[in-house]
């Protein structure tokens, strides 16, 4: 069965690529991880990734996601909305 690219699975998967980027973790195929990169263990990928799934397929059922893209402002100047601000604190 062929996914969809805008599918969750594909939108958790961009996130967790994402999250393995922000914490260093090197998912790649090289022999050794780049300098100041580490390799991520089996059960920190799995449950990182059952993570970032969970976060995509959560939500109120018929409620209108967030729009977490910047928009451009009638200025021209660029915005990001306050819930992009929040969902990115790792706090």
């Amino acid at each position: 069965m062929m996914q969809l690219s805008g599918g969750p699975e594909a939108v958790a998967y961009a996130l967790f690529e994402r999250v393995c980027y922000v914490e260093k973790k090197d998912i790649g195929t090289a022999a050794e991880p780049a300098k100041g990169w580490e390799r991520p263990s089996r059960s920190w990928i799995f449950s990182t990734y059952a993570e970032c799934l969970n976060a995509v397929r959560s939500g109120a059922p018929g409620a209108k996601p967030a729009d977490l893209e910047a928009r451009q402002t009638y200025t021209g100047a660029r915005r990001v909305p306050r819930e992009a601000i929040l969902a990115s604190d790792p706090v």
